[in-house]
């Protein structure tokens, strides 16, 4: 249980400062493209937020009941947190970028979405190697 909650410490920290340079980014943002960014992330969002929770649990699942081996299950987690989130940063940046948005906007995105993905990838790490 201790190695759990160790776990959690870079994932709420990557969620918290992602979130925290995110809401900077658009605050920044002309009023018009505020309004663009919230219409693309309601849909994409919620389809990203689902993968990554798919993942996670069943990884957790997996640790719980064995189905196979844990190593598989971690290694598989990763790679599919890892592809998920370039996929999904590379789709909104393509998207973003086509609809005008500026540069400075696009790079603190990435940093953003990359730090929240390290975050999850650490989670999983850390469960893998204790």
């Amino acid at each position: 249980m201790e190695n759990l909650l160790i776990a959690y410490i870079p994932l709420i920290l990557s969620v918290f400062l992602s979130r925290r340079m995110l809401q900077g980014a658009i605050q920044k943002l002309e009023d018009d493209l505020k309004i663009k960014l919230i219409n693309y992330t309601t849909k994409d969002k919620s389809l990203q937020f689902g993968i990554m929770a798919a993942i996670l649990v069943l990884f957790l699942l997996n640790a719980k009941f064995q189905w196979i081996s844990f190593w598989i299950s971690s290694y598989l987690s990763i790679g599919l947190l890892m592809i998920s989130a370039i996929f999904s940063i590379y789709r909104a940046y393509q998207k973003l970028k086509a609809d005008g948005f500026p540069d400075w906007y696009l790079k603190d995105m990435i940093k953003g979405n990359l730090l929240l993905q390290l975050g999850l990838i650490l989670f999983l790490v850390i469960l893998t190697l204790s």
